[in-house]
């Protein structure tokens, strides 16, 4: 069985801790397909040279969707090339958890 999961992080205060359960399910369950959705302030920490590049960096070596909200991205100032290599942007961080969610996939909010 394949658990698919969509996790939502929103605040930047919380995105070490989030991180760190992301590994965690990762070497809890092997068959998992995780995205992970930062919205709000913590799409800051999706910027090239932040404290958090290396970590992203290695969810996405090992297969995990890093996705970026649009609206939060112009909320913060963030543009594009700002954004650490491999992650993806979606126009709604929201929307992007409620089409997972309508497709079966498990959430959780980091």
């Amino acid at each position: 069985m394949v658990y698919r999961v969509i996790a939502q992080v929103s605040d930047l205060d919380k995105v070490k801790a989030a991180l760190i359960s992301c590994r965690n399910l990762l070497e809890d369950i092997s068959d998992v397909q995780l995205e992970v959705v930062f919205n709000q302030t913590a799409v800051k920490a999706l910027i090239k040279g932040g404290g958090y590049e290396d970590d992203v960096s290695e969810l996405i070596r090992r297969g995990v969707v890093i996705a970026a909200c649009r609206n939060a991205m112009r909320l913060n100032s963030v543009n594009e090339g700002d954004l650490i290599n491999g992650v993806v942007i979606v126009n709604s961080g929201v929307g992007e958890i409620v089409r997972r969610m309508a497709d079966g996939w498990l959430y959780l909010r980091l």
